[in-house]
């Protein structure tokens, strides 16, 4: 006979048909981990586990790093850069560099709902931001890209597969050399995801650019058909260049065409 209290078992044999309820507890436990060892002024690493693994870095409370297995880590170039001295505009774009890929790893380890461990005391990476991210900052920036992934994510996500549009609507298009490198990059069976670790970036940012690109008919993600628009989100109308970024116009029907 078993040796398990009753109320044990009981939860035991019905924690797998309750999926729900552990999933919307998810994000308060994993945030209130993240604010308690923040008000703590914790130094150390909080290792993920499960559906994603990575770590989340702390000192003095503040996050340093993240990793996740996921998302590309930030190139070493831009940790030159940043450790450099640079002038005013230099360094905050060197600053982007670094944190744009701690973001994009703590964005994954939420989203795929990791299991985090107990935080231990480990010896800090040298790479990562020396005055670090506040806890709070990181989970709004966090919980902002949730809501606009959720929001197009009937279309597109991470890991929805996507190829060139071979009968765009118009002849000539005007897309950043963001959306180029990305649109050059897509082959048979690409992913959001694989072409941002083929570029060095983020999945996040991969993910928006693709999701612009498919509104502009340069794109189709998987299932969707030439003749089928696409609603336009507000932060895609809301997109703009940033000083020093490039719009080559562009040919769309050789861009669709080349290389597929």
């Amino acid at each position: 006979m078993s040796q398990v209290p009753g109320l044990r078992r009981a939860r035991q044999l019905t924690a797998s048909v309750l999926p729900t309820r552990a999933a919307d507890a998810y994000p308060s436990l994993a945030a209130g981990r993240l604010r308690k060892l923040g008000t703590a002024g914790s130094t150390g690493m909080l290792p993920f586990s499960g559906s994603g693994d990575g770590a989340i870095y702390f000192r003095d409370g503040k996050v340093i790093y993240a990793e996740s297995d996921r998302t590309p880590e930030p190139a070493a170039s831009a940790y030159k850069a940043y450790a450099d001295g640079l002038p005013p505009l230099g360094r905050i774009m060197a600053v982007r560099a670094v944190t744009e890929p701690i973001i994009d790893a703590a964005l994954e380890l939420f989203t795929a709902q990791a299991r985090h461990a107990k935080f231990r005391s480990a010896r800090l990476p040298d790479v990562g931001l020396v005055s670090g991210i506040e806890v709070e900052t990181l989970l709004a920036e966090i919980g902002r890209r949730q809501r606009l992934m959720k929001q197009i994510s009937a279309v597109l996500t991470p890991d929805t597969v996507i190829s060139r549009n071979p009968h765009p609507r118009s002849d000539s298009v005007r897309i950043s050399a963001g959306q180029w490198a990305l649109l050059i990059r897509v082959t048979h069976g690409s992913t959001p995801r694989n072409v941002a670790w083929d570029l060095g970036r983020s999945v996040f940012c991969t993910v928006t650019d693709a999701y612009r690109l498919l509104v502009l008919r340069l794109l189709l993600a998987a299932g969707q058909v030439p003749e089928h628009g696409l609603a336009v989100m507000s932060f895609v109308r809301a997109a703009s260049l940033k000083k020093g970024d490039t719009m080559p116009v562009i040919n769309a029907r050789t861009a669709a065409e080349d290389t597929l």
